[in-house]
């Protein structure tokens, strides 16, 4: 199956267990993979594939109108709504904070791949 890649989207999220984390916005990283079949795009017609932009702005919209408590339930939402809005058979999110609760991690997220049996 063919892949669409959005990697480094760097957004300011507020997300975290304690109320004092989504007080704030903090600096988040996701990584995108839309599985969609490519052969249509053959003829270069945007309309035959899934537009990577309206994607970008779609997440980022959906990841900044309100606060969560875990990057579990930012990945899951993002996974549905994607599934829902856009023609993809499947996606991939890695999301995480990019400032840890320690300065010797770099990085700590999780990693979701729903199909769109998921939704039911």
């Amino acid at each position: 199956m063919d892949k669409i890649v959005i990697n480094d989207i760097n957004l300011g999220m507020k997300v975290g267990t304690t109320l004092d984390e989504r007080r704030k916005f903090q600096c988040c990283q996701l990584q995108l993979t839309l599985f969609v079949s490519l052969e249509k795009t053959v003829n270069g017609e945007l309309g035959k594939t899934v537009d990577y932009k309206r994607v970008y702005e779609f997440v980022k919209d959906l990841c900044q109108c309100r606060s969560f408590v875990l990057l579990e339930e930012v990945a899951l939402l993002i996974c549905r709504e994607v599934l829902r809005k856009f023609r993809v058979k499947k996606v991939k999110v890695k999301i995480g904070k990019v400032d840890t609760f320690s300065k010797n991690v770099g990085f700590v997220g999780v990693e979701v791949t729903r199909d769109s049996s998921w939704l039911g």
